[in-house]
This record gives structure tokens, sequence and C-alpha cells, in this order.
């Protein structure tokens, strides 16, 4: 592939109503390459075009696209995917070296992740960074902390950004921090910021820094400050330093061990089959699960489990499982950047985790 018709790398800005999203991009504007040329779909959901216009007069190289009205997340909004096309096909004569996009504060920007995973338009864009900007005070209201598209874009983000931080006091920036550290899955980067000024370099994290041999064991850590390069490199030479999928994560400490999958986001899981699994944790209580075995394989105990989590993309949509205390619990998951799978269990020696994963891949509707 030539390098004009590589992916155009893509960017989703999302965050609630008056968090500064606006001002966020227009400050990424203000510093991007100067050998670049950007591209922004803004989304308003009134009818008169404000940051569209706004963003307009950030400089030269940059092209806005307006969506004025309604919702452009919905995967078949029509305007977005013409838009899209568009770009795609360098209708004005040029492909943008990068596409932001900043949907309406309202919207649920889980169905733009959809859409450009679309085999329609899913080579010619490659998914980045997905950047939600929160304001630390909200987590005092009620009005924000209970609206589900505040709880998606939180979801959803893989780099939450505490914005306006002069204005909160210590103990809410302290409270954001918190809710950010105990986010499942965890966020790639966390990071302060003020009239929406935070790091370029932010936008181009690697997704999955789990792939890479230095990665940590632990799912749970975070290893965000490999970068993505700014043009892709080819699928040969990526591939030949990535550890391949399923990625397994597990560590013991002080008489607890963990084992953790990531899967791409592009698997499918079927959603009775996860159901199961979970179902099965809670019947037997994390004791002689699989004592039987999987297809004559050795069983595998689970005494002492404590935890286990997962968000699966499934044929019905993507869910969150939970296994607490013996009780199993499912909801729809706004978030989009892989399934992944962790469980905890307290023992003197780590168990045998491989009837576990067979059980775990025998959940997959298609081939890894």
């Amino acid at each position: 592939m030539s390098e004009a018709r590589m992916p155009i790398p893509v960017n989703i800005v999302t965050g609630f109503l008056g968090v500064g999203k606006t001002t966020a991009l227009m400050n990424l504007l203000a510093n991007k390459p100067a050998d670049e040329y950007w591209a922004i779909v803004v989304n308003e959901f009134g009818e008169v075009g404000i940051d569209g216009a706004s963003l307009s007069a950030a400089g030269e190289g940059l092209q806005v696209a307006e969506v004025p009205g309604g919702c452009i997340c919905c995967t078949t909004s029509p305007q977005l995917r013409v838009t899209l096309t568009n770009f795609a096909r360098g209708s004005r004569g040029i492909r943008p070296d990068r596409l932001l996009i900043e949907p309406s504060g309202l919207g649920h920007p889980a169905g733009i992740v959809d859409l450009l995973r679309d085999p329609m338009l899913a080579s010619a864009f490659e998914l980045r960074a997905i950047v939600t900007l929160l304001d630390p005070r909200h987590l005092n209201d009620s009005r924000y902390t209970t609206h589900e598209t505040w709880r998606d874009q939180l979801q959803l983000a893989d780099v939450l950004i505490l914005n306006k931080c002069d204005l909160a006091d210590a103990e809410q920036l302290a409270a954001a921090e918190r809710m950010a550290a105990a986010q499942f899955p965890p966020k790639l980067a966390v990071a302060h910021a003020r009239q929406g000024v935070f790091a370029a370099e932010l936008l181009d994290l690697e997704l999955h820094p789990e792939r890479w041999p230095d990665a940590p064991e632990s799912i749970a850590q975070t290893h965000s400050h490999r970068l993505m390069p700014r043009r892709k490199v080819s699928v040969a030479t990526e591939s030949s330093e990535l550890t391949a999928w399923p990625v397994r994560k597990q560590q013991s400490s002080l008489g607890s061990h963990s084992c953790g999958w990531i899967f791409p986001p592009q698997a499918l899981f079927a959603s009775a089959k996860v159901a199961a699994l979970f179902d099965a944790l809670a019947s037997h209580s994390g004791q002689g699960l699989l004592e039987s075995g999987l297809n004559g394989g050795a069983g595998l105990s689970l005494r002492g489990l404590s935890r286990a989590k997962g968000v699966f993309q499934t044929e019905r949509d993507w869910y969150r499982f939970d296994w607490v205390e013996g009780m199993v619990g499912a909801a729809p998951s706004a978030y989009r950047r892989d399934s992944r799978f962790e469980v905890i269990v307290e023992a003197s020696a780590a168990p045998d985790w491989a009837p576990l994963e067979a059980r775990l891949l025998a959940c997959l509707m298609t081939p890894l």
C-alpha cells in the first residue's frame, strides 16, 4: 500500500456539554505539525453551527465538515457515512493526514466506533485513542453521574482528560483520580488539563501496549508511554514484534493470583456461551469449575475465586459481565477497545489456567 492510500488516523474527542471539547480541539489544531493536513467532523446538537465556525478559523491546512442538528453517533447515520467516504476518497483533492471527530455532548460515541469498523470503511481509517474530557466538579452532581451518555463517554475513553482543573478543588481532583484509577478496563492515560490543553502525543498512544514484549505482566497496569507511528508501519514489520492474540497476562502477590486474556476488537463472542461461563462460576462458587475438563482435558479448580469480570463484543452488543461474591451481573457496555476477561483467586499456589482458557476460547464465534 502506498503512503497516499494508508489508513487515515482517526481520533474521537468526546465529553459532556460544556466540558471544553471545542477549546481542546482548537489547541490541538494550533500545535499540529505544519506539514500535515487535518480534517475535523463536528456535530452540534443545535441547528446553528457555532463550534464548526470557530474551528474553521483555527488556521490553514484544515478542513471542517459540520453536521448541525441531531446526532451522528448512530451507526446508520447517513451524514457521517457520506462525510467519511468523501474524506477517504480525497474529494477535495487531498486526503487528510488525521481526522478528528467531535460528536455532540449528548451523543453516544460508541456508534461512531462501530461505523469506523464497518468493513466498507475499516480499510480507509485507523481508529486511534478515544479522548474523553471530564470536569472533576461534575462528580458531585447527579445530573451528570446518573446520565447514561456521561457514563458511556467515560467507559469508552482510552485517554481521560480531567479538564478545568484550575476550577476544581483538591478534594474534587482526588475523587476524579480515584474514579479514573478504578476503571475497568483501565485507561491508557489520565491527564490533568486547563483550558483544554493536553499533550498531542496522547492521540497516538499504543492501544494494546500489553502485546509488546516489555509490557508488565498484570493487565491492570498501564504502559502508556509507547506511541503508535505517525504513519502506519507495514503489518509484516509490526507482527514480527508483537505477542499473538489473545494476550495472556498473569501475576501473583500476597496470596492472590490473577490471570487475564485480551482479544482483538474484531473478536466476536457468543453471548449465551459467555453467560454460561459466568453462570458456571456462580454455581460452583469457584470450586471445581471444569472438574471434568474440556474435551477430555484436565480439570480446573478455582477454589478461592474472589473476582471475575470481563467486557466482550457479542453478536448482540458489547457487554460487561461481573462475578462478585457468587452473583453474576451483565449490562451493555460502551467500551470498544478490545474484549477482555480477568479472574482473581486466593490460593497458596497459582492454578493451571489452561482449562479456563480453553473454555474461554470456546466462546468465540470467529477465529482470531
